[in-house]
């Protein structure tokens, strides 16, 4: 990992008042063809744009924890080691069992209405979807025994390089009325919205997102597609998860409690 320091104390001051301080962990680096710069994948989701002419892939090491300044564009200019002191990754979902239980099914769209206006708004303002989409999801649990579902947006590089986007995933609940999804989203919605409407908030071309796996979206993120949809169980907090149900089986069957107490943590500071 590349430590880049600046020489004088004056133009330290100068950078950090006009760039944005980021603490996260790596998740992974997707590089750039010629001329195109890398886009460094964070866990929260974040996208960072990487020169290539100012750093090699071998400075970002996955699960590395970091603290990277970027500039107004989303440029990457320094970045530093931290120790890490978050939940890790790779803690695995329970595998005792490969089955999910079946969504609950309202009644009426008046009923997921009612539903999301409940819903917590008490998060803080820099908290990340993964965290408020998994105390929305186990607190309706707790409360009325709601059996929801997740859906995770993924962004492909294309989106991200034509429209300079700063993420690369957004995931949110969804509850179903009959057949009928109605995404859960407290944060970007005033009322439980079908995913076209509530994905067209976020992809500017206006252009539908396919649903598919994550592996797909994976294979395809260099496609021409701007977008992914990935419905997973409510206890998969992050893409990871999702990852490890795919590919190995993992299927996790209930929450568990390190990660809804970390989201909690996370979302006001405060554990359950």
């Amino acid at each position: 990992m590349k430590n880049i320091f600046f020489p004088i104390i004056f133009f330290s001051f100068i950078s950090l008042a006009n760039a944005e301080r980021i603490t996260d962990k790596i998740h992974s680096l997707s590089p750039g063809m010629k001329g195109q710069d890398h886009l460094l994948y964070l866990i929260s989701g974040r996208v960072i744009r990487v020169s290539q002419t100012e750093f090699s892939p071998e400075d970002f090491e996955a699960g590395q924890m970091i603290e990277a300044e970027v500039d107004k564009k989303n440029q990457l200019e320094s970045i530093s080691s931290l120790p890490d002191e978050t939940l890790p990754e790779e803690s695995l979902p329970n595998a005792e069992a490969d089955f999910e239980q079946d969504a609950t099914v309202l009644s009426s769209y008046a009923e997921a209405n009612s539903i999301f206006k409940g819903m917590n708004r008490s998060y803080k303002k820099n908290t990340e979807c993964t965290d408020r989409a998994h105390v929305w999801s186990y607190e309706e649990w707790k409360k009325r025994g709601l059996i929801s579902r997740k859906v995770f947006m993924f962004f492909t590089n294309t989106y991200i390089r034509r429209y300079n986007y700063h993420w690369w995933f957004h995931v949110s609940p969804y509850t179903l009325v009959g057949e009928q999804e109605y995404i859960m989203d407290r944060r970007f919605t005033s009322a439980p919205r079908t995913r076209k409407n509530w994905s067209d908030i976020f992809i500017y071309s206006k252009r539908s997102c396919p649903v598919t796996t994550y592996a797909h979206y994976r294979r395809n993120k260099n496609g021409p597609e701007h977008c992914f949809h990935v419905k997973s169980s409510m206890y998969n907090r992050l893409p990871y998860h999702v990852r490890m149900q795919e590919d190995y089986g993992r299927v996790q069957t209930r929450f568990n409690s390190s990660e809804v107490n970390f989201s909690y943590r996370a979302f006001n500071r405060r554990g359950r």
